[in-house]
């Protein structure tokens, strides 16, 4: 049994904070914690995070977005891109994890109902998350950075939310 809560007060987000700092290195190896705490200041200004607890209240996962770009200074909120979500590993194939991709998506669509594309980076090192997000996205671009080379997959919200949807 697991339950979804969206960050709405100071708990939930520092929850999502801690395990967001503790788990980073899945996400992005080598990501510095300095990035984890302002991707989390704008997922609070610019978007929606949520935590996903187990029966014993412990957060076994995490999920993001924001409205726009973080170099266009979000203003395009047409686009969503998802933050740097993640599971433990016990949970990542499991309906927990569809789950919460299905509360992305309804998070998108109720925060700005025009959205047309969902961005999703991942670590071009991360063959699991890459894998998953060419089964319904395709490769935009990549980049290097600081932690690593970072690869963006684009794909419309409406397919995005099809996807999801396949899991009902």
């Amino acid at each position: 049994m697991f339950r979804i809560e969206l960050c709405s007060n100071t708990r939930q987000w520092s929850r999502f904070t801690d395990f967001y700092i503790e788990h980073r290195a899945s996400i992005i190896p080598r990501y510095p914690v300095s990035l984890v705490l302002r991707d989390v200041i704008n997922y609070m200004k610019q978007g929606r995070g949520a935590i996903i607890v187990n029966e014993r209240d412990e957060v076994v996962g995490i999920g993001s977005f924001v409205l726009g770009l973080a170099e266009d200074e979000f203003q395009q909120k047409d686009i969503a891109v998802l933050g740097n979500s993640c599971f433990k590993v016990e949970y990542r194939n499991t309906r927990m994890f569809i789950r919460g991709l299905q509360v992305l998506a309804e998070q998108i669509r109720d925060a700005n109902p025009d959205v047309k594309e969902v961005r999703i980076p991942t670590s071009a090192e991360n063959a699991y998350t890459n894998r998953l997000y060419q089964k319904f996205a395709v490769k935009l671009h990549s980049y290097e950075s600081g932690y690593g080379k970072i690869t963006i997959y684009s794909t419309s919200v409406h397919d995005y939310e099809q996807f999801c949807d396949r899991f009902r």
